[in-house]
């Protein structure tokens, strides 16, 4: 138990010195659901909302819907997001994603995947972003309470930012790890990270991380903190390299 606390540590340890300065949401599809075994329909509708009024109007709005889909070997996940914040009359942060992914299990620790989504987010110049990506997720590692994944992938990416001379067409490779902790009843935890280099001009290259705790207050309704942190390289002008988010909020299950 000594030896599980001090890994779940240093995994905190880790992907918090990745994160410095402002905000952004990263795309986090791992969950325990997402790789069980049980066949049917899962979802779950998380709703945030913040109120602070004093001298100022601080107003924090967003929602994030997931619901999958799992026959024999094959799954299918849809998420949504979408974040808000105003402070008095200035939009601070706007942005969405819209996300559809198929697995197919192969062997036990096997699988391929391929997915496609659709982003904006006015705090990092990202006007539109549309990707295609594909491959296989290897599961190095499953037992009773901890799970390990580790994914490449190729990405095909689109995107429209404020940078008008900006590349619009870019092929990456996609890297990721994942780590869930739910050896606890009330308790889960994850950590994600991924590096997306661009085929090309590996100068060029995006590193995300999200950490996400999660405590049950009901069978159904659970209290969820997760920070998220992004790095780009090569951002628009006058945008930041490296970005965070924290947020929590309120997840009720079906």
């Amino acid at each position: 138990m000594k030896v599980k606390r001090k890994l779940i540590f240093v995994i905190i340890f880790f992907g918090l010195n990745l994160i410095k300065i402002q905000a952004q949401q990263v795309i986090n599809f791992e969950s325990r659901k997402y790789d069980t075994r049980d066949t049917g329909w899962h979802g779950n509708l998380e709703l945030i909302f913040n109120l602070v009024q004093n001298q100022n109007q601080i107003l924090t709005l967003g929602n994030k819907f997931q619901l999958e889909h799992k026959r024999d070997v094959n799954t299918y996940l849809f998420l949504n997001e979408f974040n808000f914040v105003r402070a008095n009359t200035q939009n601070l942060e706007y942005n969405s994603y819209q996300h559809i992914r198929y697995k197919k299990q192969l062997k036990d620790w096997l699988s391929g995947e391929a997915y496609a989504q659709t982003q904006f987010n006015q705090q990092i110049g990202l006007k539109f972003r549309g990707l295609l990506g594909a491959g296989p997720r290897f599961r190095l590692y499953d037992n009773d309470s901890i799970k390990v994944f580790i994914s490449p992938k190729w990405l095909y990416t689109y995107e429209e930012t404020t940078d008008e001379m900006a590349r619009n067409v870019r092929n990456r490779f996609s890297l990721y790890a994942s780590f869930i902790y739910y050896k606890e009843r009330n308790f889960n935890f994850d950590l994600v990270l991924y590096y997306q280099p661009d085929v090309i001009d590996f100068s060029d290259f995006l590193v995300l991380s999200e950490i996400k705790a999660e405590w049950l207050i009901t069978q159904k309704l659970a209290f969820r903190f997760s920070l998220g942190q992004n790095y780009n390289s090569k951002p628009p002008p006058g945008i930041p390299n490296n970005a965070i988010n924290a947020r929590n909020s309120f997840l009720y299950r079906f």
